[in-house]
């Protein structure tokens, strides 16, 4: 009996590190749509390369819980080979975005939208298999049709600013009507992708910032069209329909950021940093109660990294909005300061990681 107990438990945690190590995957999928943006010189390939960094180490110890996993189900009858089948092809979509997200990659931005957007399908095939979906169907089917209304509000937009640069003599004020029009359309089009991304993992509080930061971007860049269209034109009528056009993609954003925030306000009623300073806390505490324990060591460290990465994350994120200079700075310096806190604890743990092991040589 106290076999079996085991075993379901070891199951059900299993299940538990493989769903937070997918909340992972997605999240760092979403934001290398989200870095990628816009022109490639401006683009921080630091924070790319951390958010590749955060989805290689998950997956790969994501395959690892799921041959473990595998094989328990098949112990209690169930079919470990389509969990098995389902981590390969997260897998593939993984190798595939991380070639297309490669600076040296000559692809259309398009690749690398469907390539997320893969990731984000395969991330649910693969939750659905150990029964550890975030969402109901319908709330992630209302997800992806409220930001395909922004797309579609955002299509009228961009032919309404096309409008006036038709009707602009000046060529310089024209070619900037039209590149902000390019943008808005590109900004939609990465929201959709970041969506899909998300979606079977909407219950984490990483992937939402991630779909929030690809609606600033879309907000952001509204109010291009709206700005060079009126630097293009005194013609009222034009200006009206864009700014009617405009009211409607905000209005749309504005329902999606909604159905996410209803969505989030069905979680624990936590604070902003609470969960991840608690959890940062404990892993801290366990990390030195663990010492010569080689497994539970790497283990709490692991917790350690994304618990740290979550939170640093949403402290850029306040940075960001942060009207205040001086607060945004101070914000920003606290992120600096935890992540170094943090990785030196990581390579201390290491340290000590491998002085365990050389005793056992």
């Amino acid at each position: 009996m106290n076999t079996i107990f085991t075993r379901i438990n070891k199951m059900d945690e299993s299940k538990h590190e493989i769903h937070s190590q997918v909340d992972a995957i997605t999240a760092g999928t979403a934001s290398v749509v989200n870095l990628t943006a816009g022109d490639p010189a401006d683009t921080d390939y630091t924070a790319v390369g951390c958010a590749v960094t955060t989805i290689s180490s998950n997956l790969t110890e994501m395959s690892r819980g799921v041959k473990l996993l595998a094989a328990l189900m098949e112990d209690e009858g169930g079919n470990g080979r389509q969990l098995l089948h389902a981590a390969k092809n997260l897998a593939g979509a993984v190798s595939e975005l991380l070639q297309t997200a490669q600076p040296s990659s000559t692809k259309p931005r398009q690749v690398l939208l469907q390539a997320a957007g893969n990731v984000g399908q395969t991330s649910g095939e693969l939750l659905q298999q150990i029964g550890e979906c975030d969402a109901d169907p319908r709330f992630q089917d209302m997800l992806m049709q409220l930001a395909k209304a922004v797309a579609s509000a955002a299509a009228a937009l961009v032919l309404k600013a096309k409008n006036v640069a038709e009707r602009t003599d000046d060529q310089m004020q024209q070619g900037q009507v039209i590149a902000a029009a390019t943008q808005c359309a590109h900004s939609t089009s990465q929201l959709v992708a970041c969506t899909k991304v998300v979606a079977p993992t909407i219950s984490s509080p990483v992937c939402q910032e991630q779909l929030l930061e690809a609606g600033k971007q879309v907000a952001k860049s509204v109010e291009g069209c709206v700005e060079s269209s009126e630097a293009a034109t005194t013609d009222p009528e034009l200006l009206k329909a864009v700014g009617v056009a405009a009211t409607a993609v905000t209005q749309a954003l504005n329902d999606l950021l909604q159905h996410i925030k209803k969505h989030a306000a069905g979680g624990p009623p936590t604070g902003r940093y609470d969960q991840a300073t608690d959890t940062i806390l404990n892993v801290t505490e366990n990390i030195f109660s663990s010492m010569g324990d080689a497994g539970e060591m790497v283990r709490q460290a692991r917790i350690l990294a994304q618990a740290t990465s979550d939170l640093v994350g949403a402290i850029k994120a306040d940075a960001e909005q942060e009207s205040d200079l001086e607060n945004s700075r101070k914000l920003l310096s606290a992120a600096k300061l935890l992540a170094d806190a943090t990785a030196r604890m990581v390579e201390a743990a290491k340290v000590e990681l491998s002085q365990i092991t050389c005793m056992f040589l």
